[in-house]
């Protein structure tokens, strides 16, 4: 690992267990063990760091939801997706480290303003990851000529996600019920 990436990795480490205003530079370059010079080499600022750390965890995630969502039908998509959150819940899903809710949307909390650079590549993450569940969908042999019905569907998974990574998080707790097959299935043949 060249000292950039062991930067990145210390600094998504610390930014996503305790916050972006949490965790100061000072904090990263003691634990990392870098020269503030170097740091300073690679990042002009802590935003150039933290817009780096979100590139790599969405990186990262997006390879993980492409991994778990590629199934042979829109029922599997769907199970696959919870499935793999259910892990990610439980800590057992290493790529993504010990679960703290979502980065992006802790990021973007941190972050409010719209055009604010760090605000904005939290949405892109967002819309590239139902991007990723409706190519999911579209790849199934019951979707691929329907892309209106996989948007639908996309959407709704989408937002089921969503809305168990908030509940985990403030909840603090892994065990959330997840959507039942039948739900699963209703939501994917109406």
């Amino acid at each position: 690992m060249n000292k950039r990436e062991q930067i990145i990795t210390t600094a998504l480490n610390l930014f996503y267990s305790k916050g972006l205003h949490a965790v100061g530079i000072n904090e990263i370059l003691a634990v990392s063990g870098i020269a503030k010079k170097t740091l300073y080499n690679h990042f002009a600022s802590k935003d150039d760091l933290i817009l780096a750390c979100l590139a790599t965890r969405d990186k990262n995630f997006n390879n993980w939801l492409e991994q778990i969502c590629e199934k042979q039908n829109a029922l599997d998509v769907a199970n696959g997706l919870f499935k793999g959150l259910t892990n990610w819940f439980n800590n057992a899903v290493p790529e993504l480290g010990d679960f703290n809710g979502c980065f992006f949307i802790n990021a973007a909390a941190e972050y409010p303003l719209a055009a604010h650079t760090i605000a904005i590549q939290c949405k892109a993450h967002k819309q590239a990851v139902l991007k990723i569940i409706l190519n999911a969908l579209l790849a199934t042999p019951q979707l691929k000529n329907n892309k209106a019905k996989a948007e639908n569907i996309a959407q709704t998974l989408f937002i089921l996600k969503e809305g168990l990574i908030c509940q985990a998080r403030v909840m603090h707790t892994q065990t959330l019920v997840m959507p039942s097959t039948a739900l699963l299935k209703h939501i994917i043949q109406s």
